[in-house]
């Protein structure tokens, strides 16, 4: 297959994403999946910068994504969802693809790479039901207590995969292999068993001959059981048949007890609205299901009489069913995307790209009264929704590009409900309250008396219990839930801010391909084939745009010289002063110096508007460089010649180290410098501060970890592990590193200094530095 058909390009557009437990439970990840492609994401900070809300609270930071995994799958991934498994360290994933077939995954730090822990396949011929064709996206819904999963077959029938109990606990990992006997030096004898139990079939028609034509499935929160909302349509009906049949939709509660495999049906409601396209599961306290249909939005529960509003005049033509106006909105949730911000608050998407937040205003009973629709923001054309650790918003997009956004709160206001307002206060004595009750005017009387009125009313709580505190005559009663009629719910305003995107150029449209035009005439002589481009027409609508795809770099020449002798070139960022910062304030945070380094010298470059070389610059250019790069949050630079390290800010030297013998290679790892000798040893260096908010004080002094340096070292490089895979468990050489992401609970261990923490000097830093009784602390 791969002479006839080869894939140049992988997918960039993205249609699921979720956030799991991915590598361990201690970090969140992002995870989207665009055709069969996988990707890894993690949420790293940018910048340093505290930020408060307009509360005064903090908030946290920007921040930006970080690709660490991509997976090619032999498959278009048609649905995703994560299960939590404690005893594995790890979540697992389920996959779906087409037609009817399930893969549960997981991530193996022994193999850097995702195994296959099951597979189910459902594809048979009496599966099929005598169809050729299936449309039916195979839909995975998880429990929310992870008791259990459900996929969809064919529309029709639901496949079960029981979880084992001791998966989902934090009992032990049966997955995780045990270690080797130490008597015998032979691994003991482990168990393999999948996370699932035997999985089986659910015919809907056996549950209720009327479900068919399934158009979502979410489970409920709050029940003793995987309680599971089916969303169909029995009957079929469109557009133009609406006259004639209307409220087509249905749904009902199903109760999964697996143990048994009885499965009845506990809940059910129907003469929905027919454009009904999605139910969104609403978290407890509240519970029940929110309806989504193309022009109105429903609220079910099985304790309380369901709620809708119109979100346009079309909804009022095409149903019976009641609905009270949604004032100040006019909007179609066709093709809308939907994610809970909170218990009572969602983030919606329209198929325009404006982002709506959704508020539901319950009662002191927890029955939802009214919705509240806030306009929040405009963004791109969205595919799928997640939220990250309640912070953050991640819109996929397959028809533009994909964005990270910051959700924070903007201010709280107070939102009053009344009932039946009282034109007096209301006494509790049922003598009082009968003196106070005067006939009604004529014009009211006739109006409840005028049958159009009567059909006009609203399936509402008032007609189950009383509203009005008059008609409560039970002084228990009136302890009970109250004597005040007026609501009053909090609402809240958000602000999404962008922090990061990721590129997509498809849909692609047309494309074109040919030379390219901007190649400066000395690099197009140094190439043995034409430098060719293609040019395409990407996106959709207001996402639209032109890609331009070349196979590598093309940079534009601007000037060149020639340097005789040049063995290495490094580069470095400058920190920018107060004078200069807002002269240079477009050249902040660039790289301020180029070094280059020849056989017995080296040439300092410094950088700007043009490129020109610097004698007094605090690097020294008697000896040839070995390595040259930045410390300190790029606050100072170091440079490894093969006689001496020096240390340099802003063009001034703050420390020169002589090396006993000669330097052959070097690497830093914030805060670290690593130096190897020609010899085979290796020199490890920590930037430290001996006084607070004073860089005059930084020096380099050695660790107290000690290489080993039999056998002879080759090379040595320093890495800063922010996945916890090379974190060591003793505690004694182990402290935990700075914040890089927001975690579940704690943060990422890793080997090195905390920031902003102070550490005593030791005996070779009295040596190197006098008898100095300040403590010293890493340059942040």
């Amino acid at each position: 297959m791969f002479s006839i058909c080869r894939q140049t390009h992988p997918a960039t557009g993205i249609e699921h994403a979720i956030s799991c437990c991915f590598f361990n439970n201690d970090e969140v990840c992002l995870i989207t999946a665009g055709a069969n492609i996988i990707k890894v994401f993690r949420l790293l900070p940018e910048g340093h910068a505290k930020e408060v809300n307009a509360a005064g609270q903090p908030i946290p930071p920007k921040m930006k994504l970080e690709c660490l995994a991509s997976y090619t799958l032999w498959g278009n991934v048609m649905s995703i969802a994560s299960v939590k498994c404690p005893s594995a360290g790890r979540d697992l994933l389920l996959v779906s693809f087409k037609e009817a077939k399930l893969s549960v995954v997981q991530y193996d730090p022994q193999v850097n790479n995702l195994i296959t822990l099951s597979m189910h396949y459902f594809e048979e011929d009496d599966m099929k039901g005598g169809w050729t064709t299936h449309p039916h996206i195979p839909w995975i819904r998880v429990d929310p207590e992870f008791r259990c999963a459900v996929m969809l077959l064919y529309g029709r029938k639901l496949a079960v995969l029981p979880f084992r109990k001791d998966i989902t606990s934090e009992e032990g990992d049966p997955l995780e292999a045990k270690p080797l006997d130490c008597k015998k030096n032979q691994p003991i004898q482990t168990i393999s068993r999948a996370p699932t139990l035997a999985s089986y079939v659910i015919i809907l028609k056996e549950l209720d001959e009327k479900i068919d034509n399934i158009l979502d499935i979410q489970f409920l929160y709050g029940y003793y059981e995987p309680t599971l909302l089916l969303l169909y349509e029995p009957v079929r009906t469109f557009a133009g048949r609406t006259a004639v049949r209307n409220d087509t939709c249905a749904m009902a509660g199903v109760s999964l007890n697996m143990s048994a495999r009885v499965h009845p049906v506990i809940w059910s409601i129907g003469g929905l609205p027919f454009d009904c396209i999605q139910a969104v599961p609403i978290q407890k306290p509240l519970g029940g299901c929110l309806i989504m249909a193309v022009n109105s939005l429903i609220y079910l529960n099985q304790s309380v009489p369901p709620y809708g509003v119109s979100l346009n005049s079309i909804a009022t033509h095409t149903t019976n069913f009641p609905l009270r106006i949604q004032e100040g909105v006019c909007i179609t949730l066709d093709g809308a995307r939907v994610v809970a911000l909170g218990d009572t608050r969602l983030s919606l998407a329209l198929k325009g790209g404006q982002l709506y937040v959704l508020t539901l205003l319950s009662d002191s009973v927890r029955s939802v009264r009214s919705f509240h629709l806030d306009r929040a923001a405009a963004s791109v054309l969205t595919s799928c929704m997640c939220v990250i650790e309640e912070d953050f918003l991640f819109l996929g997009s397959r028809l533009g590009n994909s964005l990270l956004l910051r959700v924070t709160e903007r201010e709280n206001r107070m939102l009053f409900s009344v009932d039946k307002p009282l034109e007096a206060t209301v006494d509790l004595t049922l003598s009082e309250t009968d003196k106070d009750k005067e006939p009604l005017p004529k014009e009211p009387q006739k109006e409840m008396l005028d049958p159009q009125a009567k059909k006009r009313r609203l399936d509402t709580i008032s007609d189950c219990v009383a509203t009005n505190v008059v008609e409560i005559s039970d002084k228990d009663e009136l302890e009970v839930y109250g004597s005040d009629i007026r609501t009053s719910t909090q609402l809240t305003s958000y602000v999404f801010e962008v922090c990061d995107s990721l590129l997509n150029i498809c849909p692609i449209g047309d494309v074109s391909m040919g030379e390219l035009q901007l190649v400066s005439e000395e690099g197009a002589g140094r190439r043995s084939r034409p430098a060719l481009e293609m040019v395409a027409c990407s996106g959709r609508g207001k996402n639209g745009a032109l890609a331009v795809l070349q196979r590598s770099l093309t940079p534009q020449l601007l000037t060149a010289f020639d340097l005789p002798g040049c063995i290495d070139m490094w580069t470095v960022i400058g920190e920018a002063t107060e004078v200069n910062r807002e002269a240079h304030k477009d050249m902040e945070g660039s790289h301020a110096y180029l070094i280059l380094t020849q056989e017995d010298s080296s040439m300092i470059l410094q950088t700007g508007q043009e490129i020109n070389e610097v004698d007094n610059s605090g690097f020294m250019t008697s000896a040839p460089t070995v390595f040259a790069g930045n410390l300190g949050n790029n606050r100072f630079m170091v440079q490894v010649t093969t006689t001496a390290i020096r240390l340099v800010r802003n063009g001034v030297l703050v420390q020169s180290i002589t090396l006993e013998w000669t330097a052959r290679s070097a690497c830093t790892a914030d805060p670290y410098l690593c130096v190897v000798s020609t010899c085979g040893r290796a020199l490890v260096l920590a930037l430290r501060e001996l006084r607070a908010r004073d860089a005059t004080s930084a020096r380099l002094a050695p660790t107290r970890q000690a290489v080993p340096h039999r056998p002879a070292l080759l090379k040595a490089v320093p890495y800063r592990d922010l996945s916890g895979l090379f974190t060591s468990t003793d505690d004694n050489i182990q402290v935990k590193g700075e914040f890089t992401g927001k975690m579940k609970e704690k943060n990422i261990k890793a080997e090195g200094f905390k920031a902003d923490t102070v550490y005593e000097l030791n005996d070779e830093d009295e040596l190197l530095y006098g008898g100095d009784q300040t403590p010293a602390s890493m340059a942040s």
